[in-house]
């Protein structure tokens, strides 16, 4: 069954377009900056886009099999990694830094189930 993870992959590719059209979409509700984040901080999320579209397209267009598996095994490594990361790196608002931690760990799951339907 791969319809879920290629449906999380369509997401992620998405999400991954959204940050790099509007960095905003990724840094404000992480807590890295307002309603425009600064330079750095833009170029940091576009990053993190450019995985994510990578790795979304990877995703949806891999063939079921291996090739889908890693995709899919790569998406829960960088989600895990950017739970890490805002787990161990101060920010001004604890709640954002929650925020940012939950929906790195809730991708993470999600991405778990999609790899637990792709060896179906």
């Amino acid at each position: 069954m791969t319809w879920l993870p290629r449906t999380l992959g369509v997401l992620t590719a998405a999400y991954g377009l959204s940050t790099l059209v509007r960095p905003a979409v990724f840094a404000k509700p992480a807590g890295l900056s307002g309603d425009e984040p600064p330079a750095p901080v833009g170029i940091l999320v576009r990053a993190v886009g450019v995985r994510d579209l990578a790795n979304g397209v990877a995703i949806a267009a891999a063939p079921a099999g291996p090739a889908l598996q890693l995709a899919i095994a790569a998406r829960i490594a960088g989600d895990l990694g950017d739970a890490l990361v805002f787990a161990l790196s101060p920010n001004d608002d604890p709640a954002a830094r929650r925020k940012a931690i939950g929906v790195g760990l809730g991708w993470g799951a999600l991405n778990a189930l999609g790899l637990l339907a792709a060896r179906r």
